[in-house]
């Protein structure tokens, strides 16, 4: 999940690599560029930190509460819900943001026991984007616990209260996303029931209320420098700006990992270091103009990698959620829909192609076959949600977002198979049909709790029927 709102490229940017440019200039290109991929998660992470905990006119929209503060999304995502990207249809939300510098925090964690062990996840990330517990129906007990949050340089103290267990966050900052899987309407009361028992306490004598200082004072628009990018590139120069000086805000408050220190160190090269008073205008023009390029390289670097490269008809990625020095596949991940899991807990594919390696597009009618006893291999459940370009749910008279093991009416084959339709024409029989717009779209298979097996089974591909 993320706050941006296109898939549009960014324009490539030209010259600066040629004999005889400015050194200072192919220097801010060269770091500009990497820095971008290397910092657009936590980034992306402070900005939607800043969205989701700033009040408008007084009220709080959909996503939002204050820090160290649960909000419970009390229905599941449609259309109309525009904050977020790639959300999935068949679950409820909880998030909050969460500020361990302000002290320790309990999390109350509901006994499954008790709600008829029904799947849910307390997801937990760091600033810069990696799923690092996930507490829940799969790894906490039956009757619940209480975990003690705390930041990576909070002294043990004997004070402390009493809990399960103790996490040590990586970074002070941590996003908490609770997924609660939902049915119909005859199933929200009992959903929700279970989302009312997540708690989140501030033991006493701890502070509350202050967000990160480079929430607090983000420079610039609050917008994502990828969809800026794309909607205004001769803003450029503005663009990077403020990618940069809240790159170096953010990295005052993130802490971090040791792998990346010498990338750090690099990067100093062209002044981007952690500090709160990071000033742009006091670069030489050359190094801006340099870092400027490097930004516009990497949009287009990002754009292209978070689509297939070999037009496959499903892609997925084992090591989501836990990226370690894989900087292009975080910066992708944080790109097409911020918060994934690890694949112990979920696996994420995407389709963006069908069988012929032909790009998706609502005009044509697709089926996708799962063969008999060959649907997908989970513990939990699994579902397929459709998204049309802007990565947001695609507005349709059923009102079907996504089609899974849970979908009430589908109707298997003669031979015990499932076959689903989807395509923007509406079809005779609707049971199993998934509406698509009339242009490029794009599924997500999600497999929650899979299988060891899941790892390596072939995802049925979409055949094309109209050709």
């Amino acid at each position: 999940m993320t706050t941006s709102t296109t898939t549009t490229s960014a324009a490539p940017a030209t010259d600066g690599g040629c004999p005889g440019a400015d050194p200072r200039q192919a220097l801010g290109r060269s770091i500009g560029m990497a820095a971008f991929i290397w910092g657009y998660p936590l980034v992306e992470t402070m900005r939607t930190c800043r969205l989701q905990t700033m009040r408008s006119d007084g009220d709080a929209a959909a996503w939002h509460a204050d820090i160290d503060r649960l909000h419970a999304m009390r229905r599941a995502a449609t259309d109309e819900d525009r904050d977020i990207v790639t959300p999935a249809n068949d679950l409820l939300y909880t998030t909050g943001w969460i500020n361990l510098a302000n002290g320790p925090r309990l999390l109350h964690v509901p006994a499954s026991a008790r709600h008829d062990r029904r799947y849910f996840v307390l997801a937990l990330y760091d600033a810069w984007t990696n799923n690092f517990a996930n507490p829940g129906l799969r790894t906490s007990p039956a009757d619940g616990e209480t975990v003690l949050l705390v930041g990576p340089n909070t002294p043990a103290d004997p004070a402390w209260p009493a809990a399960t267990r103790t996490i040590t966050a990586p970074t002070d900052l941590v996003w908490l996303i609770g997924r609660i899987v939902v049915g119909d309407a005859s199933d929200a009361p009992a959903a929700r029931a279970l989302q009312d028992a997540i708690r989140l306490d501030c033991p006493p004598g701890t502070d509350i209320g202050a967000r990160p200082a480079a929430a607090q004072q983000w420079f610039g628009p609050v917008e994502d420098t990828m969809a800026a990018l794309a909607h205004r590139p001769a803003d450029a120069p503005a663009i990077a700006a403020a990618f940069f000086t809240n790159l170096c805000q953010c990295l005052a408050d993130a802490d971090l990992p040791a792998a990346d220190r010498g990338l750090a160190d690099w990067f100093g090269r062209a002044r981007l270091v952690a500090s709160r008073q990071f000033d742009w205008s006091h670069l030489d023009a050359p190094l801006r103009d340099g870092l400027t390029r490097g930004l516009q390289d990497a949009a287009s670097l990002l754009e292209q990698a978070s689509r297939s490269q070999v037009a496959k008809p499903w892609a997925s990625n084992l090591a989501m959620g836990n990226y370690g020095t894989n900087y292009l596949m975080r910066a992708a991940v944080a790109y097409k829909g911020l918060g994934g899991l690890t694949s112990d807990e979920a696996i994420y594919a995407m389709a963006d192609f069908d069988a012929d390696r032909q790009a998706l597009d609502g005009r044509q009618d697709y089926l996708m076959r799962f063969e008999t006893g060959d649907l997908p291999p989970v513990d939990a459940f699994w579902s397929i949600t459709l998204y049309a370009a802007d990565r947001f749910l695609y507005p349709n008279v059923m009102r079907r977002f996504s089609i899974g093991d849970r979908t009430p009416g589908l109707v298997r084959d003669p031979d015990g198979g499932l076959t689903l339709r989807i395509g923007h024409a509406t079809p005779a029989d609707t049971r199993n049909w998934l509406p698509a717009p009339a242009d490029r779209f794009y599924l997500i298979l999600r497999m929650y709790v899979p299988r060891q097996e899941a790892g390596t089974w072939r995802i049925p591909p979409l055949q094309r029927q109209n050709h």
